[in-house]
């Protein structure tokens, strides 16, 4: 096979919806018949990182979206297993919320599994007993004692205790969970499905649960409850993935890689060619750019560019700019003003002519039409609803002009109902009152018009149009 050949595409894009605005991780999302059906649904979990924000549980059949549930914590990994030979062939969806395994079974919630909460300790229990006991104890001291426990090592009620500020916050906080013990629990990391007696696709399987603490669960797939209970290693690793292999009830094992800040990091690359090769990470590796790094070039542009050869055209330019070098600067410098005040110039224009002008949202367009030499126009104003079948109703046309230049009739007018695709023309006389010639950008020759709903503020369309000064020598 060229190698051109493997820049052909082998897929064809079947659906893409870039607007699902879905976030999830390799260990969230898992394929499952989870209705039985013999057809097979993408089960996911969308992460929501935002206080405000509950992550979610979503199911996928083909491109369309069939269930969404809202899920308590963050989620941290997802599974389907079956859990009985003589119960319906509809698998069950684990997913790992904090410390709890949640079982979904028809994409309903069906049971929900806490991992044994972890020993807490003799010092943060002492605590809890000296403030459920005494009610005048000092705070003060009782709480240094608490600060003395490792952070890591408390509880959350303990943690949180110790992050309140003010002594009424701490002497509510110690009321309404004195008469309770503490607890600390365990986070799931990670989790695997490992088969009960078969290898059978569609036999029971046992959850096998790992948390944060390194504590490793085999659960029972129809009671979950825990039949085997191990730990990951005898150092303080998390575990971060998890591998079953074999059965449970004849031989198995269960391969767990761990994450730790205590120990090396390590890369292993496998190149397209078929080598294989390890990395450390250094210990005082600094990836933060100085200030060299920072200054520098990118690679593209270090790279000269492929100059064509010099031909005589190129000798003869060359030449031609040296002498007239003072010209040819003269003359860029006349045509880049020249550029910029056409540029302007457009501006000016494109801000003045609001003759016609629309509100998509509202579907309204307004064009507006000066007629006659002066001093008094005809303003002609046209309303046109450009809705496929929705009337306009309810509107009506407010002008606004400097009383000391102009002169309406009236300065409110109401508009009848207007049907689809169809326009209703306004007509009103405009008077001006000096007819001196005068600048015709002055603004005070602005005549603005806005179009409002009743019972809005906002109006729906504005327009400014530029009155025309008055033709004197029309009235000589």
């Amino acid at each position: 096979m060229l190698k051109r050949d493997l820049n052909i595409s082998r897929w064809l894009e079947a659906h893409i919806d870039r607007s699902a605005s879905l976030t999830t991780l390799p260990k969230n999302l898992v394929l499952a018949d989870v209705c039985g059906d013999g057809e097979y649904r993408l089960v996911l979990t969308d992460l929501k990182l935002e206080n405000n924000e509950k992550s979610r549980l979503k199911v996928y059949k083909g491109t369309v979206l069939t269930s969404d549930q809202t899920l308590p914590d963050i989620p941290s990994s997802i599974i389907s297993f079956y859990t009985s030979n003589y119960d319906s062939k509809i698998p069950v969806i684990g997913v790992a919320c904090g410390p709890d395994l949640l079982i979904y079974k028809n994409c309903k919630p069906y049971f929900k599994f806490v991992v044994p909460p972890l020993p807490i300790e003799a010092l943060e229990h002492s605590v809890w007993n000296r403030l459920s006991e005494d009610p005048n104890i000092d705070l003060k001291s009782t709480l240094d004692d608490l600060s003395s426990i490792p952070y890591n090592s408390l509880s959350p009620r303990s943690q949180k205790l110790l992050g309140l500020q003010t002594p009424t916050a701490i002497k509510d906080f110690i009321s309404k969970y004195k008469s309770s013990e503490p607890k600390k629990f365990a986070p799931i990391t990670c989790m695997a499905t490992l088969n009960r007696s078969t290898q059978d696709k569609q036999s029971p399987a046992c959850p096998v649960v790992a948390t944060e603490a390194g504590q490793i669960f085999i659960l029972d797939p129809q009671t979950f409850t825990p039949m085997h209970e191990a730990i990951s290693c005898a150092t303080k690793a998390i575990p971060c993935v998890l591998q079953a292999a074999g059965m449970y009830d004849v031989e198995f094992r269960i391969i767990i890689a761990c994450r730790s800040v205590r120990r090396r990091l390590n890369s292993c690359l496998l190149r397209r060619g078929g080598a294989i090769n390890f990395k450390i990470l250094k210990r005082t590796a600094d990836f933060n750019l100085s200030d060299g790094e920072m200054n520098s070039n990118p690679i593209q542009q270090t790279k000269p560019l492929p100059l064509p050869k010099r031909s005589k055209l190129f000798l003869e330019q060359s030449l031609r700019e040296r002498q007239n070098a003072v010209d040819m600067h003269q003359l860029f410098q006349k045509d880049l003003i020249r550029l910029r005040l056409t540029a302007a110039r457009a501006t000016v224009q494109m801000q003045s002519n609001q003759s016609s002008i629309g509100n998509e949202q509202e579907l309204v367009k307004l064009s507006a039409q000066v007629l006659g030499l002066g001093p008094i126009f005809t303003l002609v104003l046209t309303l046109k609803n450009m809705n496929n079948d929705k009337p306009l109703c309810g509107l009506s046309v407010v002008f606004h002009a400097a009383p000391t230049f102009y002169q309406l009739p009236d300065y409110l007018l109401e508009v009848p109902l207007i049907p689809p695709h169809l326009t209703y023309k306004i007509e009103t006389k405009v008077h001006e009152k000096d007819a001196v010639v005068e600048d015709k950008h002055d603004s005070k020759r602005l005549l603005r018009v806005f179009v409002i709903r009743k019972g809005e503020a906002k109006p729906i369309v504005a327009a400014a149009i530029n009155m025309p000064p008055t033709d004197l020598s029309f009235l000589l």
